[in-house]
């Protein structure tokens, strides 16, 4: 069995996979450790991937990374199943390579725009030969709000949801409209390029935030709301194949 443990940079998930295959989603360092504990009265042996942008305390990093029959750290050398053609490979995030190799297993031989949104919106290019190219990086749907919130005298900080329109008619309905349309009109923009390069490549979409817009973007994307852990299993395994 392996363990994925994601350090956000607002909040902590893992989960537990088989190859190919998200088993089980949970959040909380207490509860992760109670089921890691139930597993070894099980006689289950975890691989454990650390990864993430957040912090951990050394003294928990030191607990996993002994119950872990086999250990990987994003933090460390870690190899990938793509080509990495990016000038700035010691800067790229694990992250952005996850979707991106889960994208690749979900739609092989396929060229790729992989969009996670998520504290930050990030647009990952891959080839159908599977070489990420890179891409951009974008302020996320709560950077946004938080901005207009912290840099303006009297807006209020709002979050987002599904419902929003054209024309706000109250400041509140005003930022709300404003976010979530900014967003929605740059991702679309996005898409729309990437088909005029790639007419039969495929977008993928994912994060936390991606859930608001897929039914408002055209044409219809594919969604996978675990995209980034089975992507962080994949490599977890190439690891596992290769060191």
């Amino acid at each position: 069995m392996n363990l994925i443990i994601d350090i956000g940079n607002t909040r902590f998930k893992y989960a537990f996979c088989i190859p190919g295959k998200v088993v089980k989603i949970g959040v909380g360092w207490e509860k992760l450790l109670e089921e890691m504990e139930e597993r070894k009265l099980q006689g289950e042996k975890l691989a454990i991937f650390l990864s993430g942008s957040g912090r951990i305390e050394e003294s928990l990093k030191v607990q996993l990374e002994k119950e872990a029959a086999y250990w990987l750290d994003a933090s460390e050398e870690v190899k990938y199943p793509l080509k990495i053609d990016y000038q700035s490979p010691t800067t790229l995030g694990v992250d952005r390579v996850a979707v991106c190799v889960g994208a690749c297993c979900l739609f092989p031989e396929t060229d790729l725009l992989v969009i996670n949104s998520g504290t930050a919106i990030t647009y990952n290019y891959v080839t159908k030969s599977k070489v990420f190219l890179g891409g951009n990086i974008s302020p996320g749907q709560e950077i946004r709000f938080r901005a207009l919130h912290l840099f303006t005298a009297k807006l209020p900080y709002l979050e987002g949801n599904a419902e929003f329109g054209e024309m706000g008619r109250t400041t509140e309905e005003a930022i709300r409209n404003g976010v979530m349309n900014g967003m929605l009109f740059e991702i679309q923009r996005y898409i729309d390029s990437f088909y005029r390069d790639f007419p039969e490549g495929k977008v993928v979409l994912t994060g936390g935030n991606s859930f608001y817009m897929k039914s408002k973007l055209s044409p219809v994307v594919a969604y996978e709301e675990n995209l980034g852990f089975i992507g962080l299993d994949l490599i977890l395994e190439y690891n596992k194949k290769n060191n």
